[in-house]
């Protein structure tokens, strides 16, 4: 219960995100900030070793950049806003002025 308690004021924090580099033993790893620095953090025992992948990014505690969750992979906006949601119903033939 007490650790519960220690993640959710940790988590309440006003997080920063970075990339995961590596693990260096089983509690701690290297990340990189959107700043370009490398910090030597250590990773939350509630955190899944197997889903930290290099370039994963992650949420950093503001003040100890420890790593407190596995974000979704990074997207732009304006291309998510491309991706067709589903295939048009429309055929080369039926679009004008592609004669020959």
């Amino acid at each position: 219960m007490r650790a519960k308690e220690e993640i959710k004021r940790i988590q309440s924090v006003h997080l920063g995100t970075g990339n995961f580099v590596e693990m260096v033993d089983e509690n701690y790893g290297i990340v990189g900030s959107s700043s370009g620095s490398q910090y030597f953090v250590r990773v939350l025992s509630t955190i899944n070793r197997e889903e930290l992948k290099p370039n994963q990014r992650v949420a950093l505690h503001r003040s100890s950049h420890a790593v407190v969750d596995i974000l979704p992979p990074d997207t732009d906006a304006a291309v998510t806003m491309m991706k067709m949601t589903e295939k048009p119903d429309v055929s080369y033939s039926d679009i004008g002025g592609l004669d020959i």
